[in-house]
């Protein structure tokens, strides 16, 4: 099944974000947030629907903006 999620980890410089695309329990593709460019919100809207339309879905108990 392909699925994907996102991630976020607090840094010294803030908060990183990303997206990890799994297919079968495996990791196939990382979309990171470049946060000097976009919103949480522009980020979650572009790598859901990219991901999306490469066939993906969101894991259970994820959520999209």
């Amino acid at each position: 099944m392909k699925t994907y999620r996102f991630d976020c980890r607090s840094t010294r410089r803030g908060f990183t974000q990303w997206a990890v695309a799994s297919e079968d329990g495996k990791e196939v593709k990382r979309i990171d947030r470049d946060v000097t460019q976009e919103t949480v919100r522009e980020f979650y809207e572009r790598a859901g629907a990219q991901l999306e339309a490469e066939g993906f879905v969101p894991e259970e108990h994820q959520y999209s903006l």
